[in-house]
């Protein structure tokens, strides 16, 4: 006996979809600029609607790029220093701010030399991700780099005191799933290459 549901046209057809508009703005006041590093404004925005909302407040932050690295003998590079926006010591990817009118690999691969004192020969481009749907506050921009070689040693600012890792896929997976990682923006590109690096193991030729 069929399902009467698999023959009824209104259990299978899709909801309609309304187009979604950007919003208007109609005014902007910067409220606080201190450049490089941010700059605070406030704007009134009319919604697709016509709502108004008269005070909507966003950040503006410079983009960064983070690198995912495997070494030639399979580790992954990673760095832990104290970051004192939380207040915590973090484990994260090496990464860096990108400099003004900078291209993003460009970037990326100078951070990693920086920070680690490797180089890597084969590089993906994972994709660029906004931070904060509501505040802007930046964006990254997330690479996965393999074949790396150290080249050099690190050479890092006054401001960097960086403790050097360099873990198994294994490790880096429990890290990710097991709270070691508390970085939102870390996780994601962890994330990010795992699942990249899983769709090439079960896709070799592709």
């Amino acid at each position: 006996m069929s399902d009467p549901k698999s023959s009824d046209p209104k259990s299978t057809a899709k909801p309609a979809v309304t187009p979604i508009k950007p919003w208007t703005t109609i005014a902007s006041e910067e409220l606080l600029a201190r450049r490089p590093w941010l700059s605070v404004s406030v704007e009134h925005v009319r919604l697709p609607n016509g709502h108004e909302i008269p005070d909507y407040y966003k950040i503006e932050m410079p983009e960064w790029a983070q690198v995912f690295v495997l070494t030639a003998d399979g580790h992954v590079a990673m760095i832990e220093h104290y970051k004192h926006g939380p207040e915590v010591i973090s484990l994260e990817l090496p990464a860096g701010y990108l400099d003004p009118g900078e291209d993003p690999e460009t970037s990326a691969r100078r951070e990693l030399r920086e920070e680690t004192g490797l180089a890597a020969s084969d590089w993906r481009y994972l994709g660029r991700y906004f931070m904060d749907g509501n505040r802007g506050c930046g964006a990254s921009h997330i690479f996965l780099a393999q074949n790396a070689q150290q080249v050099d040693t690190p050479h890092l600012e006054a401001s960097e005191i960086i403790a050097q890792h360099r873990l198994t896929l294994d490790e880096v997976r429990a890290a990710w799933l097991g709270g070691r990682i508390t970085n939102l923006s870390t996780i994601a590109a962890v994330g990010l290459a795992l699942a990249a690096l899983a769709q090439d193991e079960a896709n070799p030729s592709t």
